[in-house]
């Protein structure tokens, strides 16, 4: 299983584009790892989760093939995440394309719609609209759903627990520390590693999205509860420049605490 992470930003991107805060201009300052755009992971080069703005930037800077995704799990509708304008240019190409198999709540199917231009078989694609707490399958991709802990209009985001062959994985963002449902839902599998979100980084925990102490607790949580296959493997990703230091003095302190921070360009890999 090879994870690579296209983007690792929250919605503002990292460096904001009209911010001159003190981690902003650091960021510019320093580049590389510092620099971050929005959220967003490839999966073996044919799965995706979310697809936001820059994703398909960020595709051509990792050397992704998009044309090769066939799956696209997405968490929830806001458009730092979901970006139904990439999707409809799958229109406008004279390209065979596989069929795009796409997943996420009713929130996302109603951002879909609310594209005029939106239609299933010009777009090639096929949606599916998942509840929280269920089982379903992308050819040899297994995932269960999960509520996050975060507002989507009338819904809460989608979280994943992924599986493929051996391998398996949560994907917990956009969330919240997770509600106790989603908590003893994580207790039924064991995990190569984890993903999840840490935007409020070293300000107060506000409840819709973590911080570093409220992903210290859920690291705590999958230790003290064996979830692991092996050794723990905890990626902290949708980083917001306001509360998180540069990549450059964030890591090192996530990394006291036995967890990883992620970077776009960063790829993950669990041989089957």
């Amino acid at each position: 299983m090879k994870l690579t992470f296209l983007g690792t930003s929250a919605g503002e991107e990292y460096p904001c584009a009209w911010c001159e805060c003190e981690n902003c201009a650091k960021a510019r300052r320093l580049g590389g790892k510092n620099i971050r755009r929005n959220s967003s992971v490839i999966l073996d080069g044919d799965a995706m989760i979310d697809m936001g703005k820059t994703a398909h930037m960020q595709a051509e800077r990792f050397d992704i093939n998009l044309r090769e995704i066939q799956t696209l799990l997405c968490t929830h509708s806001h458009k730092d995440h979901l970006n139904t304008h990439t999707l409809w240019t799958r229109i406008a190409v004279f390209t065979a394309l596989p069929r795009l198999n796409m997943f996420g709540n009713a929130q996302v199917n109603k951002a879909l719609l609310s594209n005029e231009r939106y239609d299933g078989e010009s777009w090639r694609m096929d949606f599916t609209v998942v509840e929280p707490y269920k089982k379903y399958d992308a050819g040899d991709l297994g995932f269960f759903t999960l509520n996050g802990n975060h507002g989507d209009g009338a819904c809460r985001s989608i979280n994943y627990i992924i599986t493929r062959k051996n391998r398996t994985f949560a994907f917990l963002s956009d969330t919240g520390y997770p509600f106790i449902e989603t908590l003893e839902a994580l207790k039924a599998y064991r995990y190569d590693f984890v993903i999840v979100e840490g935007t409020s980084g070293l300000a107060e925990y506000g409840g819709s999205h973590m911080n570093l102490e409220k992903n210290i607790e859920l690291f705590d949580f999958f230790n003290a509860n064996n979830l692991w296959k092996s050794a723990p493997d905890y990626y902290i990703t949708h980083m917001a420049p306001h509360w998180c230091p540069p990549h450059d003095d964030y890591a090192p302190i996530v990394e006291s605490h036995g967890m990883k921070l992620a970077y776009d360009g960063l790829v993950i890999d669990y041989p089957y």
